[in-house]
């Protein structure tokens, strides 16, 4: 079989989540299947099972290929639509979601085109896609209305899988098999830390729907208690572009205004995907915080993940599905969004050395659930099945597997008691 896997955003050696996910899985993938990667930045990786191939090449590669996975967007749309082979989208990052939450009550005009764009290019997607994939069954709950929506749950699809498995299957963001490598102290270097003080690290990207400030007013708390504890962010730049300052400005005020220079720190580089675990191993506690959104309540807080690699527990705000996971299993604090006073409390519980001990213990039970390797052996399950039958484009899928006349026949005969009941 051959697989073309395609990422709009930037893979190398500097890569967000989507890049991430795609990278790790395809090199599972390929153990069993030719399968080549068209990313920006796809050349530039190293020796890998797999074929990397620019976005420009994405027509000619996609020639002879059995299945076209992609997470949907930031290519020509009629590339999916004739698809002749399996089409796979990845939803495990609810776009529409985050941009509601970066854009705000009051977009722009511009901004308003982007989410109906968005919305109108899944709605199209999903009525031609073989399989989705999602992060949980949270967003599972959420795609599947869209599914519907889009005319996909009808009867022909139900018929062999009648709780939608195949069309609409939960992968995981995964974690390496191997364990992260110590490095030589990075953030104590950079920042000029004590050897003795304790460091948390706000592990994640300072997006618009986060609430980094947050974390500022828990550290100025702690100061007022006279406990010491040294709180650094990652304020390198996204590879491939960011545009959201918002959260990231309103962060750094917070430290100016607190007079916390002292103790909050700004990491002025993203961190090579290859470099992270050095990080993860050198704090004490990892801190993440959002506002209030859909985006949050949807949301695979994928650097999350990393922290249950790391055996590193976690202190954050309720709201989306691993923050849950980490309040039930022990292997973190949740608190609610916008509470500076109980953030900094779950910060200081975790620092007691009983208290880690048992939630690093936790975080790496609940590390065996994420391998990379389990997300893609789902993945090579729906694509080594025989592929179910969808309905053709323009047919919503209530009415697939009818013939064209007898639905029209049907239609024809509703019409006309309809249009009788009201002449009555």
């Amino acid at each position: 079989m051959k697989i073309v896997w395609h990422c709009e955003d930037r893979v190398g050696a500097e890569m967000a989540g989507p890049g991430i996910r795609v990278v790790e899985l395809a090199r599972r993938l390929a153990a069993r299947h030719e399968l080549a990667v068209v990313a920006p930045g796809a050349t530039t990786l190293g020796d890998e099972p797999f074929a990397r191939v620019e976005p420009s090449d994405l027509g000619a590669t996609l020639r002879g290929a059995d299945a076209f996975v992609t997470q949907g967007f930031d290519f020509p749309l009629r590339a999916a639509l004739g698809f002749r082979g399996r089409l796979v989208l990845d939803l495990y990052d609810p776009v529409q979601l985050e941009q509601l939450a970066q854009f705000g009550p009051h977009p722009s005009a511009s901004q308003r085109i982007s989410l109906a764009h968005v919305r109108a290019r899944l709605l199209a997607l999903l009525a031609r896609a073989d399989h989705v994939l999602c992060a949980s069954p949270a967003q599972r709950a959420f795609w599947l209305g869209w599914l519907g929506a889009a005319g996909r749950l009808g009867p022909a699809a139900l018929a062999d899988d009648p709780v939608a498995r195949k069309l609409l299957a939960v992968v995981p963001f995964g974690l390496p098999e191997a364990p992260p490598q110590a490095g030589d102290a990075p953030l104590r270097r950079a920042f000029s830390i004590p050897a003795a003080a304790p460091v948390a690290l706000f592990w994640g990207g300072l997006w618009d729907w986060m609430d980094p400030a947050l974390a500022v007013k828990a550290i100025a708390a702690l100061r007022e208690q006279g406990r010491e504890l040294h709180l650094v962010f990652l304020g390198g730049a996204r590879p491939g572009g960011d545009t959201m300052q918002a959260a990231a400005t309103e962060a750094r005020e917070a430290v100016r205004a607190l007079r916390l220079d002292d103790r909050v720190h700004f990491l002025g580089r993203w961190v090579p995907y290859a470099e992270r675990g050095a990080i993860l191993l050198e704090a004490d506690l990892a801190v993440t915080a959002h506002r209030p959104s859909l985006e949050a309540e949807l949301a695979f807080r994928t650097r999350l993940l990393d922290c249950l690699w790391a055996r590193l527990p976690v202190a954050c705000t309720r709201g989306d599905t691993l923050a849950s996971d980490a309040e039930r299993e022990g292997w973190g604090a949740a608190v609610d969004p916008g509470d500076a006073a109980g953030l900094a409390r779950a910060m200081l519980a975790l620092l007691d050395p009983a208290t880690r001990a048992r939630a690093r213990a936790a975080a790496g039970a609940a590390a065996e659930c994420y391998q990379w390797s389990g997300s893609a052996e789902t993945i090579l399950e729906l694509l080594e099945s025989p592929a179910s039958p969808r309905p053709p484009l323009l047919m919503p899928g209530e009415v697939a597997g009818e013939s064209p006349l007898a639905v029209a026949r049907a239609f024809a005969e509703k019409a006309f008691r309809r249009a009788t009941r009201r002449s009555r």
